[in-house]
């Protein structure tokens, strides 16, 4: 294994930036999951269920992105510019998005007009799929390369990200989420939209089987070096294990019917697949396609030593607290939910 991850404040960063990024992609992601069904009911009463099912957490799931985007400007200042200035159009398209989102919760319900409602589903719709297509896109582009010069500065357009291994992997989180929120579906709710979970369980499975195996053989050919840390480090190999493992899980509790317990198949899933990727980029946060010597890694794009120290113990300090919050409110908000209550 590679000792530094856990004996150098850069390498235990590296694993905190990779704790906060399964922490959002296993909160909000069933968030994602769920709102992208939305579009797929006819039914006015199962759209508001799909709502209900989400609405006391989906806004304190998107502290974890929040923490997330503070922890890469502070440890990781560098990368955070270089990608933040990049990725300007895709993050603002994704920021438009979540705010879509967000508004659509307060407004669906605010008058009594099919028409109205279902304006704001769409825009809710929208804002779930896209986040859910671009972070995969803009993880997929870090890990694969973009033009990035020796200041960190980007020599490209919008354009120049949507090429067809960043495009596939952002397919494959869309999967992801899509079986994620399928199977928090199957334990929130009941009846049609319990159906609706059921089949979308199945068709997220398959979906996501097949782009991954897709997007893998496709940077085999083009980007090969992302697999030479496997063998590097034969320890990395448990974080692919761990996938399917989770495949595994989902499927057997989908077929055996014990429908509570599929989002358990679900979560190792994604921890696997974001392992996955982090362990097959390291120690590169985000890779230059004109130079591998302008590579921003966790060694040349880190903060001051002072820096790493004080906010690993701020970090370390509260972190407890948030979890344990996050647990709390999950457990208050246990349980069916119908169409009555929530977002009116």
């Amino acid at each position: 294994m590679a000792l530094e991850m856990v004996t150098t404040l850069e390498g235990i960063w590296f694993l905190l930036a990779g704790f906060f990024l399964i922490g959002y992609a296993l909160t909000d992601g069933f968030d994602l999951g769920t709102g992208m069904l939305t579009v797929f009911t006819k039914k006015d009463e199962n759209r508001q269920v799909l709502y209900n099912a989400v609405a006391p957490v989906w806004d304190g799931n998107e502290v974890w992105l929040i923490a997330g985007g503070g922890m890469l400007f502070a440890a990781f200042p560098i990368v955070y510019a270089a990608s933040f200035s990049g990725f300007y159009i895709a993050i603002f398209l994704v920021l438009w998005a979540l705010i879509g989102r967000a508004v659509a919760f307060e407004y669906r319900n605010k008058k009594e007009s099919s028409g109205w409602r279902k304006i704001w589903d769409w825009i809710y719709w929208i804002g779930n799929f896209v986040p859910a297509l671009l972070f995969g896109v803009a993880v997929g582009n870090a890990v694969i390369g973009v033009p990035i010069d020796q200041q960190g500065v980007y020599h490209g357009s919008f354009w120049t990200l949507l090429r067809p291994a960043p495009v596939l992997m952002g397919v494959v989180g869309v999967f992801m989420f899509l079986m994620h929120g399928s199977g928090y579906l199957l334990r929130k709710t009941k009846g049609e939209v319990f159906q609706l979970a059921k089949k979308t369980a199945y068709i997220a499975f398959f979906g996501f089987i097949t782009s991954i195996v897709i997007t893998d053989f496709l940077l085999v050919i083009t980007a090969p070096e992302l697999y030479s840390n496997y063998f590097r480090y034969p320890v990395f190999w448990i974080a692919p294990v761990v996938i399917l493992a989770g495949l595994t899980l989902y499927f057997l509790n989908l077929i055996s019917q014990k429908y509570e317990k599929v989002i358990y198949g679900s979560v190792l899933v994604t921890i696997g697949t974001v392992l996955t990727i982090a362990l097959a980029s390291y120690p590169v946060l985000m890779r230059s396609t004109l130079n591998p010597e302008y590579n921003l890694t966790i060694w040349n794009s880190a903060s001051s030593s002072i820096t790493l120290t004080v906010m690993l113990v701020v970090t370390l300090t509260i972190m407890p607290v948030v979890i344990f919050y996050t647990v709390y409110i999950y457990k208050v908000f246990k349980g069916k939910v119908s169409s009555e209550g929530g977002y009116h």
